[in-house]
């Protein structure tokens, strides 16, 4: 998203920023990966996109495709 989008939806709408930024419990798979039982939504987002993006998981032809 972009920065002014992202802004004008936390503006019309905290109650998702606080979604993505609330701690939630991992199932067993993910904490083994993230090293953490518990993580913001978005923390576990950008360390999963961060070892996508480390390892060249992502298609490059098709950049939706991981």
């Amino acid at each position: 998203m972009l920065p002014q989008l992202v802004k004008k939806v936390v503006a019309n709408n905290p109650k998702k920023l606080a979604n993505l930024i609330d701690l939630v419990n991992l199932p067993s798979t993910l904490r083994d990966f993230v090293g953490q039982s518990q993580i913001s939504r978005l923390g576990c987002f950008t360390r999963v996109w961060s070892y996508i993006k480390a390892n060249n998981l992502q298609v490059v032809s098709t950049l939706q495709a991981i």
